[in-house]
């Protein structure tokens, strides 16, 4: 039937697989979204316990995050809260981000081989 121009449902394995490398950059792209959004939920979390012991005047705002502000957060978070983790699990899922981007990159071939 292909010859008389018809379409062929001939299956090619390599056609209709997805490859190993595509699977596993989705895979790790995957992680990575969720590494960050689990890094802004604890960093949420820090802001709303320092916020709980500081005066209305002195609280710590939920938007626009820059540099100098995020350092604050951390220095307030581990001062007003020595025994707290939120910190270090904010770190952890940023570094599980940022490791699983670098995996997506390796995958995509921008880096490595």
């Amino acid at each position: 039937m292909a010859a008389a121009g018809g379409v062929s449902h001939r299956h090619d394995g390599a056609n209709n697989k997805m490859s190993t490398r595509l699977l596993v950059g989705i895979a790790l792209f995957s992680a990575a979204m969720t590494g960050i959004f689990l890094g802004n939920m604890f960093q949420l979390m820090m802001i709303g316990e320092v916020n709980r012991k500081k005066p209305e005047d002195q609280q710590i705002s939920y938007f626009w995050f820059y540099p100098a502000k995020n350092v604050r957060i951390f220095k307030d978070y581990r001062s007003l809260y020595p025994e707290g983790a939120l910190h270090v699990y904010m770190i952890i899922s940023c570094a599980v981000a940022f490791s699983c981007m670098v995996g997506v990159a390796v995958c995509m071939r921008i880096i490595g081989v």
